[in-house]
């Protein structure tokens, strides 16, 4: 929690003194006239902007976000020194006394911003958005060149995001702001991206703040409260906490740039001298569709209308400065400056982000509009909640309307609020505040039945809330006006009771994104480290492996964009082959237990929950992945690439001569004892999994050939150096299995065929989904024992029912477990996943595939060729070595859940070894202690659900032992431990164990969290 917050702190602050640091000395010079007595809430906006618009003129040009940060930071340096010396020294401490009221708004809302982070304890993403894999990435890339840098980088599955459009548009702000601030705070991007968002939905406010204040005629405390409703928007939150970080970065400048905007074009009314301040309208303006295009259908109607209003005033008070032509003039002036400098972005949007508006996509299975309640904050949006909003919140618009009511009132004493306005023109604050609300009520009315799209409506009301909330804070300062001055602190009540309302709603959204991250909660924080074992400009071969790929690969893909990658992968957006040849990259980077022979690897660098590291050994030189079955007499050629022996420490080829003596290790399996040649020697193999080893120095091709009836795959071909003899060594913990699939009409049959001598037991699933849609189909399920002889099942599958049977080899009934999900339209895949417990073991393989049409008939029914796979058992992700007793070994566990919640399953897998055969009964002691020791859960009994008692085990035996126990509901978050032993049954007496170089005890402990 300590580097937390430190991590924290520094983003907070670096973000604040860069904006405050490149906007103190422009305001002080150039800040439009009218909003002078503001400065010090204009400086932060002005300065975000400029950094944004100079970080993307560079990065569009040939300039990285370093250089451009450089170039900015001394660029401000000057004319922050000629400000000092026109207009005196910084006032911090007035500002402080002026805004603290202010300072404490934003303060809090930058905590709430942050909240789940805290509840994580680490650094990570808040919510589910996968627009991380656009924000990470890209913010990395830009740091170090231009945007077309970004397609000469190493090879990575996100590099081409943003380098080659239209797969993403180019809407760069949120990037280059996030870029910049890790520049100067030497941060990552994974860990700056939930502050950044926080940051800007903070900035935002601010921005309300100002506009309120120095534009639409609201005194300090109306405004502050107007403010503080804004703040406690759940809807805005929300957008914040689903990582929308385009449309962030926009609101950050809605306010702003109204404000500022507007100024600058009576600025540039009034005279060429004034057209710095112009500039810097239009500086601000410009930010904007850098930062997100469909900003600018909300905000230019808001402008439009206000401006519109400003001309009014010019013709009906003629005495008014400047003038109505004078005010179009300006306007057009400050509209052309801020095309000007935000010119790229025409070509970028029809390069790259039109094409999303010729479509309407189901974004985020979105299909309703929002209420007017979830618009306003008074009830808490939920992405997959369609609950009619309660009484309260109905009430609570209610109050808004009446209190919107208020703001027709004349106000008592007029006001001026533009130079040369004259007195008593006290409906110019109405007819603007008219105008504004005429606007946004259209821009959801467009949006609503015009466009009618629910994702489009929800994103677009985000930004409206503002406007409908300053109306009511309006008319609360217009009836204040009317109120004796006794009633007027008891009228507080008012706007403090929807403000309580407002928070109570945003508390449910923080309290749905508290405990467990929403993206990559089982890679971050460790995930961190990945760079530093492997060293940049390395090759990493990365896994295919089903579990890794989506979401969870974006994340890793990241933290791999300094080398490149090899193999194929899926992230949450698109899809990635390197076109490499098979050989393993110098580095490979695997599930964590997944078997890393098959990619050439044995040298384990770093593992964390999900993945492992491994370095290519340097005494292997070329390595094949085949995967190529065998029937009974046929052969294949081994052809090795001409490629020397590598140094991985050095990276370096090694001296060509003298060269070592060099073999061919060969993996293969079968269902059944095979005979096969290799080269000129043969080999009697058992049922199983082996590998073969013979000497050849790859200058030649090797023969493999079938010399048995029973089919043989041989998965891999290595070529080592080191003397040795030729020999079979059998793969100890392997599973073997074989699936054939038939379909018919609405049929699919399939025989699956199975060995498993030595380990077990193991559940093998036909899993049915829709990837696409998430459909889930059905789940059928059979347990297989070990058992040296082939096992074998036949299962057929009504597709229109969902109904399995299955039968044994010898005709016996085959107990199934079902869950049939019902018909649903889509696209279905179904596949063979061995598992134990909820734990897959292995990637699953594909046997069939089918439509169900939306009359919900069956189509398209088409099987996978025949396959065979091997997976090996024997490795847990979290190594123990504990030993028990004389006879027993645990080697391992998986927590499936490091933070698991209260009132939830919690599930662990234990690896057992069998030293040799005990022939006595025990059970497995397995306890969930509080910080006192106390148990609070318990889950003993024997082994793998009784389907492996201990006086059955065999010597050399691995038995998988699933565990699970309900956390109970009142369980409070914190940390707590698992407690794991073996006692004798039924004496119950404990067995001791001892782990490497420890003392023996009765127990192992495990740490774990527990969350709400």
């Amino acid at each position: 929690m300590p580097l937390l917050l430190l991590q924290l702190l520094a983003i907070f602050a670096g973000a604040s003194l860069l904006a405050l640091w490149c906007g103190w000395g422009l305001c002080r010079l150039v800040l439009p006239d009218r909003l002078q007595p503001f400065r010090s809430l204009a400086m932060p906006i002005v300065g975000y902007a400029l950094v944004v618009v100079c970080g993307y003129w560079a990065v569009h040009t040939m300039f990285s976000l370093a250089q451009s940060l450089l170039v900015v930071l001394i660029l401000s340096a000057a004319v922050n020194g000629l400000a000092w010396q026109r207009t005196g020294k910084p006032r911090i401490v007035a500002a402080v006394r002026e805004h603290w009221p202010l300072a404490v708004l934003l303060a809090a809302t930058l905590l709430v911003g942050i909240v789940p982070l805290l509840s994580y304890g680490h650094v990570g993403i808040i919510g589910g958005g996968w627009d991380t894999e656009n924000y990470l990435p890209t913010a990395r890339y830009l740091e170090r060149g231009p945007v077309s840098g970004i397609a000469t980088a190493l090879p990575n599955p996100l590099r081409d995001i943003n380098a080659s459009p239209p797969r993403i548009g180019l809407t760069l702000g949120f990037s280059v702001w996030q870029g910049s601030v890790d520049v100067l705070t030497r941060s990552e991007a994974i860990v700056s991206f939930a502050p950044l968002l926080a940051w800007l939905r903070t900035l935002g406010v601010l921005g309300v703040y100002l506009l309120l204040r120095s534009t639409l005629g609201l005194r300090q405390w109306p405004a502050l409260i107007g403010a503080a409703w804004v703040s406690a928007g759940s809807l805005l939150l929300w957008v914040s906490y689903f990582n929308f970080g385009m449309q962030l970065s926009a609101w950050a400048l809605l306010g702003g740039a109204l404000a500022i905007g507007l100024a600058g074009v009576e600025a540039a009314a009034t005279g060429w001298r004034r057209l710095p301040q112009a500039v810097l309208a239009a500086l601000v303006i410009a930010a904007l569709p850098i930062c997100y295009y469909p900003a600018l259908t909300f905000w230019l109607p808001l402008v439009l209308a206000l401006g519109l209003v400003r001309v009014g005033e010019a013709v009906r008070w003629r005495a008014a400065k400047p003038g109505a032509l004078s005010l179009a003039g300006g306007a057009l002036a400050t509209a052309l400056l801020a095309v000007g400098l935000a010119a790229p972005t025409i070509g970028d949007y029809f390069g790259g982000f039109s094409y999303r508006y010729s479509f309407q996509m189901t974004t985020l299975g979105l299909f309703r509009f929002i209420p007017p309640t979830d618009i306003l904050g008074l009830s808490p949006f939920a992405l997959r909640d369609d609950t009619p909003p309660p009484t309260i919140a109905w009430l609570g618009l209610a109050l808004l309307v009446l209190l919107g009511l208020g703001a027709l009132l004349p106000e008592r004493q007029s006001i001026s609020q533009f130079e040369g306005q004259a007195a008593g023109e006290n409906t110019a604050l109405r007819a603007r505040w008219a105008a504004v609300g005429l606007a946004a009520l259209a821009y959801l009315l467009w949006l609503r039945f015009g466009q009618s799209y629910p994702y489009a409506f929800m994103k677009g009301s985000s930004y409206t809330g503002f406007v409908f909330l300053g109306i009511a804070a309006f008319g609360m300062q217009r009836l204040s006006e009317r109120l004796p001055r006794r009633m007027q602190l008891p009228a507080l009540a008012v706007p403090i009771a929807l403000l309580v309302l407002m928070g109570a709603s945003q508390t449910k959204v923080v309290d749905a994104h508290n405990g467990v991250p929403g993206l990559y909660a089982g890679l971050l924080p460790d995930l961190l480290e990945l760079r530093s074992h492997i060293p940049a400009g390395s090759t990493v071969s990365l896994s295919d492996d089903v579990r890794l790929q989506g979401v969870p690969m974006g994340a890793i893909a990241y933290m791999l964009d300094e080398t490149t990658v090899i193999g194929t992968a899926r992230t949450g957006y698109t899809s990635f082959s390197s076109n490499e040849p098979n050989a393993p990259g110098q580095y490979g980077l695997l599930y964590t237990n997944e078997d890393p022979a098959p990619w050439g690897y044995s040298d384990l660098v770093w593992r964390n929950g999900n993945l492992a590291l491994y370095r290519r050994s340097p005494d292997l030189g070329d390595f094949l992945q085949i995967n190529r079955e065998l029937p009974g007499g046929d052969s294949l050629e081994v052809r090795f690439r001409d490629q020397p022996l590598w140094d991985i420490s050095a990276n370096t080829r090694l001296p060509d001569a003298p060269i070592p003596a060099r073999f061919t290790r060969l993996r293969v399996f079968a269902l059944a004892e095979a005979q096969v040649q290799v080269g000129n020697q043969v080999f009697d193999i058992p049922a199983g999994a082996s590998h073969l080893t013979y000497p050849h120095d790859g200058s030649r091709p090797l023969v493999v050939k079938n010399l048995g009836a029973v089919p043989l795959t041989v998965q891999t071909a290595g070529l080592e150096r080191g003397a040795t003899d030729s020999g079979v060594e059998p793969i100890r913990a392997a599973l073997v299995t074989r699936a054939n699939t038939q379909v018919r009409e609405q049929h699919a049959d399939v025989v699956i065929e199975t060995v498993m001598p030595d380990s077990g037991p193991v559940t093998l699933a036909i899993d049915i989904w829709d990837d696409d849609q998430g459909h889930h189909y059905g789940w059928y399920g059979t347990v297989v024992t070990p058992d040296p002889v082939t096992q074998q099942v036949a299962l057929s599958l009504d597709l229109a029912s969902g109904s399995m049977t299955g039968v044994r080899a010898d005709g016996s009934v085959l107990p199934l477990g079902t869950q049939f999900k019902g018909l649903q339209p889509g696209a279905y895949v179904a596949r063979l996943q061995p598992s134990a417990g909820t734990l897959m073991l292995a990637r699953a393989q594909e046997l069939f595939s089918f439509r169900i049409t939306d009359d919900l008939a069956i189509s398209s029914l088409e099987a996978v060729p025949v396959q065979g796979q091997l997976v090996t058992l024997n490795r847990p992700p979290n190594r123990l070595d504990a030993t028990v007793g004389d006879d027993t070994r645990l080697l391992g566990y998986e927590l499936l859940s490091r933070r698991a919640r209260a009132g939830r399953p919690l599930e662990v897998m234990l690896w057992w070894e069998a030293l040799r055969a005990s022939g006595e009964e025990r059970s497995i002691q397995f306890n969930l202690l509080d910080s006192q020791g106390n148990v609070i859960a318990s889950g003993d009994g024997p082994p793998a659900n009784g389907n492996r008692l201990t006086s059955t085990w065999r010597a050399g035996e691995i038995i998988l032992d699933p565990r699970a126990l309900v956390v109970p509901p009142e369980t409070p978050p914190g940390s707590y431990t698992l407690q794991i032993g073996v006692y004798r049954w039924p004496s119950l007496e404990h067995l001791p164990m001892v782990t490497a170089g420890g003392e023996p005890q009765q127990h192992i402990l495990v740490p774990m969290e527990i969350s709400r």
